[in-house]
């Protein structure tokens, strides 16, 4: 895949071309690396910079109504990019999936611990040791949070689109490189890889997606079966 890295994406970010899930990712990550946020304010004071040069454009007789609506959409977190729909979370059911790791989303960094609380706490499981709650979801990309037991890990795989995993505590190995808190792993279907936790350390990631993972071996096979 084209070489993509933390900052090229943190510019990315600040030209907003990204999507919903992946906005999430860089701006946690701004969170846990000085380089990251730095990137972002540059390329932030370098957009401004272009478009105070810029010459002004004609704006529709409706663009004030459709400005003031897509804020008021974003601030009552309608649409796909918000969230994941308009239903709201069962306080009891998120209650009694989340509060036997609560202390450890609360240690999680902000924005991304905020986004976790507002999901409910819905813990899905993923493979024997790790759990996913499922954030969002926008234009083709998915954001979840992933809670992997020291030693467990996802099945060997790889990728139909490409795939962003930001390690937030402890540390996993793919078999290609290690990644610690902070790291970014970036793939995509030209990569087969098998992340797994190391020992020690609980390690969570935010991972987004931006196509289905291809399992290999016996995973696969069942995958193929299950359609």
């Amino acid at each position: 895949m084209t070489h993509v890295t933390a900052t090229s994406l943190a510019t990315d970010y600040a030209a907003g071309r990204l999507s919903a899930p992946m906005c999430l990712l860089v701006e946690t990550q701004a969170t846990m690396r000085g380089d990251v946020a730095a990137a972002i304010t540059e390329g932030e004071v370098l957009g401004g910079a272009l478009l105070e040069s810029a010459a002004p454009e004609a704006m529709a007789d409706n663009a004030e109504a459709i400005a003031l609506a897509a804020i008021e959409a974003m601030e009552s977190g309608a649409g796909e990019a918000a969230g994941l729909g308009t239903e709201k979370a069962d306080p009891v059911k998120a209650a009694s999936s989340g509060s036997k790791w609560l202390d450890e989303i609360l240690a999680l960094p902000d924005p991304l611990r905020e986004r976790v609380l507002e999901s409910g706490l819905d813990w899905r499981f993923a493979a024997p040791g790790v759990r996913r709650i499922v954030l969002m979801k926008d234009a083709g990309s998915e954001a979840e949070l992933l809670r992997i037991e020291p030693g467990h890990g996802a099945p060997r795989h790889t990728h139909a689109g490409r795939e962003f995993t930001l390690a937030l505590t402890g540390a996993f190995h793919d078999g290609i490189k290690r990644y610690a808190a902070g790291d970014l792993a970036a793939v995509d279907g030209e990569t087969t890889h098998r992340p797994i936790a190391e020992p020690g350390e609980v390690c969570y990631a935010l991972a987004v997606t931006e196509g289905n993972l291809e399992f290999k071996g016996l995973p696969g096979l069942v995958q193929k079966w299950l359609g």
